[in-house]
């Protein structure tokens, strides 16, 4: 008998060869290595679907940063989990405009929301992200008419009324419900017990062929990256004004400021996780005030009222630390 052709590489393989050029180890694809995913038995069987969502959510956050896998190198299905439950969370907090700010610039991160809607049959979800998609993608006077034709006066209103039809539809029928159906549904969930997870990561991670040069290299780029750039100096120049020695940080995006400090203006801002000598701390980047912007940095001790550092920035300081995020 003739030998049947071999099955085509995953369309993730296809994307990440196009686009990693192999010259480092941080961009050298090695093809899938895992395909599995790992979920904690006490996640699968809560009564609240937040705990399977916070099991997958920590699962890809461990792969690649512990592991140092990069997408397609781990199950896809555990990214179509994670960014359809990412495009879901952030736009329902901080609405659909900052959830672009966020992740329109990522082009894998919107293929992978769309697969994970359309594979948990949230129908009602994909349709609204790819409208919203559709309107973001068009040139300004085309997305004007579309607004205009479904009945709206502006993008701004249409994208509003998003806004309103996922808060409706995460009250009638919430992914994370949806979300636990699914994963139970799929063949490369391995369950296992809540205390032997955290080992199965760590074998995981030691499994990487390029772990501890992909390690080396991001410690490396990290350093470059503090020593330059604007977000980094402003958060260095608010932990000195508080007394702190900075030992990491992770830009978290845009997000709602009173999730991050209560008291502070009703407005989004750019969330800068910060790791300090003493314990965790969070440095805002926001703009404040009317047609006459004030733009300010402070950071955020949990559960103080108030900033233990305060920074006004210039426009061009603040819209350069704002860029410089997104391009990551």
């Amino acid at each position: 008998m003739e030998a049947l052709p071999p099955a085509p590489p995953p369309w993730i393989e296809i994307y990440q060869r196009k686009h990693l050029d192999g010259d480092t180890a941080l961009t050298t694809f090695q093809g899938l290595l895992i395909d599995e995913m790992l979920v904690p038995r006490g996640a699968l069987e809560s009564s609240d679907p937040a705990a399977l969502t916070d099991a997958t959510i920590a699962f890809v956050n461990s792969m690649q940063e512990e592991a140092l896998l990069l997408p397609g190198e781990f199950a896809q299905e555990a990214l179509w989990s994670f960014f359809a439950l990412d495009y879901v969370s952030q736009a329902a907090k901080g609405g659909h405009v900052q959830y672009f700010q966020n992740r329109g610039a990522n082009d894998l991160a919107l293929k992978l929301a769309s697969f994970g809607l359309k594979s948990m049959i949230a129908d009602p979800h994909l349709a609204l992200f790819n409208q919203f998609m559709k309107l973001k993608r068009l040139e300004p006077k085309e997305a004007r008419k579309a607004a205009a034709k479904a009945g709206f006066g502006s993008v701004e209103a249409a994208i509003r009324d998003f806004d309103r039809q996922l808060g409706e539809l995460e009250q009638s029928e919430p992914l994370k419900a949806r979300h636990k159906i699914w994963l139970k549904s799929l063949r490369k969930v391995r369950v296992v017990p809540d205390e032997e997870w955290r080992a199965s990561i760590a074998r995981i991670a030691q499994s990487n062929p390029l772990n501890a040069s992909r390690r080396a290299e991001r410690e490396r780029v990290r350093a470059e990256r503090i020593a330059a750039d604007p977000a980094s100096l402003a958060v260095r120049s608010l932990c000195e004004m508080a007394g702190l020695r900075p030992t990491g940080l992770r830009v978290e995006g845009m997000i709602p400021m009173r999730e991050a400090w209560p008291e502070g203006p009703k407005a989004s801002a750019l969330c800068v996780q910060v790791t300090t000598d003493f314990g965790p701390r969070s440095a805002l980047f926001f703009a404040a005030g009317g047609m006459f912007k004030t733009y300010r940095a402070v950071l955020i001790e949990p559960g103080q009222a108030l900033p233990v550092a305060d920074l006004t920035l210039s426009r061009q300081a603040y819209s350069a630390i704002v860029t410089a995020t997104r391009a990551d």
